[in-house]
């Protein structure tokens, strides 16, 4: 029984580390805005944001995404989608997501 766990354990395991690694579709990217930047989101820490009124979350680039950081619930309005036939939109969870949908 105890090498049945540790199978499952080290299987739980491996898929985790493969799907936090897959990179950024194309129609997720989105981009800062001309004079936007992230110098004022600091970094999420083990419990969250500091700031009750931030949300940790990664932000979809695309060269990949974020680190988990610290970001108000407007962070759209300083964002663009690189596909333009797409919007920007916040998906809660821990951390959260920042991306593109349709």
């Amino acid at each position: 029984m105890s090498l049945s766990w540790r199978m499952r354990v080290l299987g739980f395991s491996a898929l985790a580390v493969f799907s936090s690694a897959c990179g950024v579709s194309d129609d997720e990217v989105v981009k800062l805005k001309e004079g936007e930047s992230f110098a004022d989101a600091p970094y999420c820490g083990s419990f969250g944001c500091e700031d009750p009124y931030q949300l940790c979350a990664e932000v979809f680039l695309e060269f990949g995404r974020s680190p988990a950081i610290c970001v108000s619930d407007n962070i759209c309005e300083r964002l663009e989608c690189a596909n333009p036939n797409r919007r920007c939109a916040v998906f809660d969870g821990f951390p959260g997501q920042v991306k593109c949908i349709d």
